[in-house]
């Protein structure tokens, strides 16, 4: 999966990192599960499918302050090694 960030960073336009949002349930257990992206940059970049499928492996402890209503929202960041 690292390697496929890695390509979807490169092959975005103009040099631009990757950000998308996805918004998922979280079971009982602290599992993500229902994920869907919220938001994603550069747009023609399939970095919101990358999220998502990185989002399926998540988890968080019942209880933590930010599930709202039975759902987390995650923000995540793509970059190129050595970039700020």
């Amino acid at each position: 999966m690292i390697l496929l960030a890695l390509a979807l960073a490169m092959t975005a336009p103009s040099g631009e990192q990757g950000k998308a949002v996805v918004d998922c349930r979280v079971t009982r257990a602290g599992w993500m599960r229902d994920c869907k992206v919220v938001s994603e940059s550069p747009a023609d970049a399939n970095v919101g499918a990358f999220a998502l499928k990185l989002a399926k492996g998540f988890h968080v402890e019942p209880g933590d302050r930010r599930i709202k209503g039975g759902r987390i929202r995650i923000p995540l960041q793509f970059k190129l090694p050595g970039q700020r």
